[in-house]
């Protein structure tokens, strides 16, 4: 009789630190679909829920079965038994809040492990959780249930995201753009800060400069300021219902309300409130 584990592979090629399980008896091809042999890797012993392994053992594994697979980036392996549970209700949940935040993510799986023995979930359930929940494709959530009881649950996705990446080398202050920008689909992981799915809608410049290649994340880019130094500024006077107007040259870039210096074509300078585009008040 064949035994068909379900486990959910993270990346082709490379070995996870945790995997889910249905059957006992753990395959080659379940771990790796790269892997063109598929033989025994390990079997969980009867009785157990969670089991974890030395990640070498099951690289050493692979290798003598001639099939190699990348394990320096984990040091051991765990394996969970899924549960009976009927989870619908909160993967959905957990799908409409990754989607929220991501509204290009793909999920193709959820796991979801109870911190508790139970079978049943109570009705109307509504998950809470962390605020930084968004950034990691794992993490932790609880739900009341009917005593008022926090149950607390861990779970994990299986996912894809399409995000911007640089293109090319970018320098400091660059304006964001199709020229300097692609999207990307990338197995989702973890970030430190929040990818971005699309260019902004309003103009934005660059932070710092970037290699080519380059995962954006929304601490990478700032707005574009309405005044950029060295351009040339409307300058409003209004004195009662006097208003006069001329052109004069910031010195200082600045968003809407901030107070920069701009200089006048005889050398003069004077603080001005931005009150738009290239467009300044005096002060």
């Amino acid at each position: 009789m064949i035994l068909f584990v379900s486990i959910s592979v993270i990346r082709a090629g490379e070995l996870s630190s945790n995997y889910f399980f249905d059957s006992t008896v753990i395959m080659s091809k379940t771990i790796d679909q790269k892997c063109e042999k598929n033989f025994e890797i390990l079997r969980i012993p009867d009785g157990k829920t969670s089991y974890r392994v030395n990640a070498q053992i099951i690289a050493k594994t692979f290798e003598l079965g001639g099939c190699p697979i990348e394990s320096k980036k984990v040091r051991f392996v765990n394996f969970t038994k899924q549960a009976n549970t009927d989870y619908r209700l909160l993967k959905e949940q957990i799908t409409l809040f990754f989607k929220h935040h991501y509204p290009a993510i793909e999920i193709q799986e959820i796991h979801i492990i109870s911190r508790a023995n139970s079978d049943s979930l109570p009705e109307h359930t509504k998950i809470v959780f962390d605020d930084n929940t968004f950034k990691n494709k794992k993490g932790t959530f609880y739900v009341v249930d009917s005593h008022g009881i926090r149950r607390y649950f861990d779970f994990s996705i299986d996912a894809t995201l399409k995000v911007l990446h640089t293109n090319r080398k970018v320098a400091r202050k660059e304006a964001v753009s199709i020229q300097n920008t692609l999207i990307q689909s990338l197995p989702f992981e973890g970030f430190r800060g929040k990818p971005l799915g699309t260019l902004p809608e309003t103009p934005y410049r660059f932070r710092s400069s970037l290699k080519e290649n380059t995962l954006l994340l929304d601490r990478h880019i700032e707005p574009l300021p309405m005044v950029l130094r060295g351009s040339q500024v409307s300058v409003t006077v209004q004195n009662g219902s006097l208003v006069v107007e001329f052109i004069a040259r910031a010195t200082q870039e600045g968003g809407l309300y901030d107070i920069i210096t701009v200089e006048k074509g005889d050398g003069k300078r004077m603080r001005a409130k931005i009150t738009g585009e290239n467009r300044v008040e005096l002060q």
